[in-house]
């Protein structure tokens, strides 16, 4: 996928998750803010676990972090399926792995602190618009989701924030981002 379609599907308009974990037929009549946060959110977490995937081929880290980052891309992949679920729920078509060709700049994966520089900026337009996200989203089932989905990126973010030797616990108040700002910060990765 392209820069030009990864914008195309954002701003375009399944299941969501619900309070046990399970998922629950999509509101039929999402909203066209809705739907790009929805696909900013698949085609990002399928970038994020890519991400996850090379740290994991590279082996750049060990012991709990590396067992965290294999986690993170477990959660990448539900996070994206769930969403996935709620564009096709929708009538949507929702963004595949086979549909990108993720391209990660020179040095990414070159050492531990570049490797967890790059997973923080994706990390971190992820949550800001799962932040917004849940916060304009009129139907209730969307912002559970994001909201979930936010708590899910608080914890990988801090993971990142270890592999980067910063502290576990960062910003007290992440920006929530709208769909441009999100899109500028990872838009280096997609080619």
């Amino acid at each position: 996928m392209n820069r030009r379609r990864f914008l195309s599907a954002a701003a375009s308009g399944g299941a969501v998750l619900v309070g046990s974990g399970t998922l629950a037929p999509a509101v039929a009549a999402a909203t066209e803010d809705e739907l790009a946060y929805a696909n900013f959110g698949a085609a990002t977490e399928l970038l994020l676990q890519n991400f996850y995937g090379r740290v994991g081929e590279e082996k750049l880290f060990s012991g709990q972090l590396a067992k965290a980052f294999a986690r993170g891309r477990f959660a990448a992949g539900e996070h994206a399926a769930a969403l996935a679920a709620l564009l096709t729920g929708a009538g949507q078509t929702a963004p595949l792995e086979e549909d990108f060709d993720f391209a990660w700049p020179e040095g990414t994966f070159a050492n531990k602190r570049s490797a967890a520089t790059a997973g923080s900026t994706i990390a971190e337009a992820l949550l800001g618009t799962y932040l917004t996200a849940a916060a304009t989203s009129p139907t209730d089932s969307f912002r559970v989701l994001h909201a979930s989905l936010v708590a899910s990126l608080g914890e990988q973010l801090s993971t990142l924030s270890l592999a980067r030797s910063r502290p576990a616990i960062g910003n007290s108040f992440p920006a929530a981002l709208d769909l441009e700002a999100a899109n500028a910060a990872v838009e280096s990765f997609l080619g």
